[in-house]
């Protein structure tokens, strides 16, 4: 042990402030020995007493500040690492003046030590992220290593990953920064990988949170809360779930249930939020909470506070008439400017939040004529309010915004709902008074079948019947969330998140081909799992001639017996069946003609609609890329004359080991080609059908 470090040891144990004063050494053995000591167990302990100086304005320590760095890219413990760190960031001034040689100390070998230390990688990257973020060096650096990052590391570095990127979303995304589409991408990886998929479900939900708060447009906050909720959904729903998750689906719903005008169900999210956030305090309860994560906390308070008040205003709004009109109208006030005054989670403003807020505010006093009189009185003649505090700017806006609305639809002012157009209604199509209903009452929907479908809807049906549609389209959501399989259903909703980057996946489109999908990840789980008697009939002979024995093509075979050889046609028939047994059976063909100048594989039709499943065997390679290279353009070119959507389905020939084989969810992703020349994507599910496999018992 160096003297340094002895001392560091004495003060620590007797209780003494750490200094250098204290330490009593002099500044040479203190310059030689601090590389040393900061590369080890006392490394907390020096951080200490570097802290202390830059506190002080100590300057005469600063050659052993200096040297601390070079000593510390060579710290091996998490434990030292984190808890040096704590102390050195926690010290503003300590920060400033060593941001730039701790930021090189954090990054340099950082992913050297992915592999062989993966939880002290992943907290030299928080490290290095925290700095960038607090503006303390220029993020360039760590931009590049964020580019740099591979999902198929380490289950220890993946699992602090999410936590990780969010943070930066939280800083970067406000900008749209070039690096926030590389973060978006690899959350959305680590979504589908099992040591970080909960994790990533939630950062992505507060990603979309983030964005619906800065919205400019009604589309694009009702889109964005909606795919927030869905994310935040999917990490409640997991084993593992996340309070945080909770509170946030908690709160997404009880936005979206205030926009629609629904007391009730706001009832019930706000008292879900309540219970969420005490189980997340218990479980915090006498915890250490790193201060990086404490801005979250409290973005929960606020989010809480503003459902609080959602929450009152819904009730107050319900009522036709006020007993206590001052005091209700303050609540109410207060639901109203919130929208704009709720900041959490990084968000500039809360302009998109008003989008939805604000309108349905303002329906209620529409609805409401003793209601809108009592504001009107209010607005007018402020200095009648018994109390101080009446917020009478956002009063006059509320009654701006109402007067707005009434002139430019005059028969809005006394309708309670809107109805149905009639007989003799309009043709020319959904007004934009539609679409900005079905935005607003239908978010879920919308998404899910796309906006011309429900604004046409919306032209015939009250906002309540548009939000009772969105209520089921989200309840037939969570059932399949909730009660359906662990590994398909990420999967699926990875996937669907993937495919609503193209822009012809809506409407029918989207409907039909999910359900197709959804059925093909099925298939592929079935025949990873289904023996041979279960996945092809009674035995191991055919159920039609009992002397004609069943190949299964997804056993081993003897590659010198040409006919053991499993063929595509083998996967092919075994797809058709799968197809056929289902609820597809009646829409699926087998090898039907004339299609892009040939014969297709598997066809599946939706009336005018029809997607096609390629289907291959590859005996020499199973990697992505080979596959794609070898077989996309094929599958893609018969979505020329519909849909741009279609499958790809592989069977596995390759010689395996006995090193075990890959999940269906490693089997299975969302790909696209352009031929040259073209304009539009075709989107392609491809799946590997694993074959000349080994059972678990020949793992023993």
């Amino acid at each position: 042990m160096t003297q340094l470090a002895g001392r560091l040891s004495d003060l620590a144990g007797s209780g003494q402030m750490i200094t250098f004063e204290a330490v009593g050494l002099p500044e040479t053995v203190v310059h030689g020995e601090v590389e040393e000591v900061a590369s080890g167990p006392y490394a907390p302990l020096l951080a200490e007493a570097i802290t202390h100086a830059f506190d002080h304005d100590d300057r005469v320590w600063d050659q052993a500040a200096a040297q601390f760095s070079t000593g510390f890219a060579k710290q091996l413990s998490v434990l030292h690492l984190t808890s040096a760190l704590e102390t050195l960031l926690g010290s503003t001034n300590t920060a400033k003046a060593l941001a730039k040689p701790l930021n090189g100390a954090l990054l340099t070998g950082l992913f050297e030590a992915v592999q062989p230390v993966p939880l002290l990688a992943a907290a030299r990257l928080e490290g290095a992220v925290r700095l960038a973020v607090s503006k303390m060096v220029s993020p360039i650096k760590v931009w590049g290593t964020l580019e740099e990052l591979d999902s198929h590391s380490p289950e220890d570095f993946l699992e602090r990953l999410p936590r990780i990127l969010g943070l930066a979303l939280d800083c970067w995304s406000r900008d749209e920064q070039v690096i926030t589409k590389t973060l978006r991408a690899l959350l959305t990886q680590l979504a589908a990988d099992e040591a970080s998929d909960v994790d990533a479900f939630v950062e992505l939900g507060c990603d979309h949170l983030r964005s619906a708060l800065s919205a400019q447009s009604l589309d694009k906050v009702s889109e964005h809360i909606t795919t927030a909720r869905q994310w935040f959904n999917a990490a409640e729903a997991a084993e593992e779930a996340r309070h945080d998750a909770q509170a946030y689906a908690a709160v997404c719903d009880a936005v979206l249930a205030f926009t629609a005008g629904n007391a009730t169900a706001l009832a019930a999210a706000a008292a879900r939020l309540e219970a969420a956030l005490q189980h997340r305090a218990a479980g915090h309860w006498g915890m250490h909470q790193p201060v990086w994560l404490q801005p979250q906390l409290a973005a929960e308070v606020a989010w809480g506070r503003l459902v609080l008040r959602l929450h009152r205003a819904a009730e107050l709004l319900q009522d036709d008439v006020w007993m206590e009109p001052w005091t209700a109208l303050d609540d109410v006030l207060n639901a109203y400017s919130a929208a704009r005054t709720v900041r959490p989670l990084g968000s500039r403003d809360g302009t998109g939040l008003a989008l939805l807020v604000e309108p349905a505010v303002e329906d209620s006093f529409l609805r409401r004529q003793a209601l809108l009189a009592a504001l009107r009185r209010a607005a007018s003649a402020p200095e009648q309010h018994p109390g101080t505090g009446f917020d009478h700017p956002t009063a006059a806006a509320l009654v701006a915004n109402i007067d707005r609305r009434i002139a430019s639809t005059p028969a809005q002012a006394g309708r309670e709902a809107h109805t149905p157009t009639g007989d003799g209604a309009d043709e020319s199509g959904p007004s934009e008074n539609d679409v900005e209903r079905a935005y607003r009452f239908a978010p879920t929907t919308v998404k899910k079948l796309g906006i011309g479908f429900i604004s046409a809807i919306a032209r015939n049906i009250s906002d309540e019947g548009l939000a009772k549609i969105d209520g089921l389209t989200h309840t037939e959501g969570l059932a399949r969330l909730r009660h359906s399989d662990p590994v398909v259903v990420p999967l699926l909703n990875r996937f669907l998140t993937q495919l609503s980057a193209f822009p012809d996946f809506i409407g029918e489109t989207r409907r039909t081909f999910s359900f197709l999908v959804e059925q093909t990840l099925l298939f592929l789980k079935a025949a990873a799992d289904l023996d041979t008697a279960t996945a092809f009939g009674e035995g191991r002979f055919d159920t039609n001639n009992k002397k004609v024995r069943i190949r299964d093509y997804r056993r081993r075979f003897d590659k010198a017996d040409g006919d053991a050889v499993p063929v595509e046609n083998d996967l092919q028939h075994h797809f058709f069946q799968w197809l056929l047994s289902g609820q597809l059976g009646s829409l699926a063909q087998v090898e039907p003609i004339n299609q892009a100048l040939g014969r297709a594989d598997v066809l599946v039709s939706f009336g005018p609609l029809r997607y096609l499943t390629e289907i291959k065997k590859n005996p020499t390679s199973s990697e992505r890329d080979y596959l794609e290279g070898k077989y996309l353009a094929q599958a893609a070119e018969y979505s020329n004359t519909n849909v741009p959507f279609g499958q790809l389905l592989v069977l596995d020939l390759t010689e395996k080991t006995k090193d075990g084989s890959l999940r269906v969810d490693e089997l299975a992703w969302v790909t696209s080609h352009r031929p040259p020349g073209a304009t539009v994507d075709r989107a392609v599910v491809a799946g590997i059908v694993t074959g000349n496999r080994f059972t678990p018992s020949d793992f023993s």
